[in-house]
């Protein structure tokens, strides 16, 4: 076994032994060293998760593509995932049960969430910086995710029905 992988079983070999295939709610934030390897060693046995909470891991887009693997993933909160930018929307885009789906403080830019499809979202809660020409950017996305109500830096966006 690779130095890593005994780590990984010294620390976190019983959780992972413990882990179900299904999940309702699985809450990983109180693993406060939560890496892409990490992550990959207690999921291995994980089939789907309803609501998933990965806030404040030192993942990368790595990790949301091990989520593809998962027969389903219904809601995701990957907020203060600051290693998450653009390259996770690929991967994202991949997880097609999303109804929601927060991107707080990440480093994924407006722009790449214009590049979102994910068709069954019904709430995209985000972080935008405040020179981002937000109103036409917003007016896109909707186009892009119709059904969605946006959250944007912790604020209901207010879509001006005039223009």
């Amino acid at each position: 076994m690779k130095r890593k992988e005994k780590e990984l079983a010294r620390r976190y070999g019983k959780l992972a032994e413990s882990m179900e295939p299904y999940y309702r709610h699985l809450d990983l934030r109180p693993l406060s060293e939560l890496d892409d390897d990490t992550f990959a060693f207690i999921m291995a046995k994980v089939k789907g998760v309803n609501m998933l909470d990965l806030s404040e891991a030192s993942i990368t887009s790595k990790s949301i593509q091990l989520l593809t693997q998962l027969e389903y993933v219904n809601e995701l909160r990957i907020k203060d995932c600051e290693s998450l930018d653009d390259s996770c929307i690929e991967f994202l885009n991949q997880l097609t049960a999303l109804t929601f789906l927060q991107l707080k403080s990440t480093s994924i830019t407006t722009e790449g969430i214009l590049n979102l499809r994910l068709t069954q979202l019904k709430e995209l809660q985000f972080s935008a910086a405040a020179n981002d020409n937000l109103n036409e950017k917003m007016k896109q996305l909707k186009q892009n995710l119709p059904g969605c109500s946006f959250i944007v830096n912790s604020k209901p966006w207010i879509f001006d029905e005039i223009n």
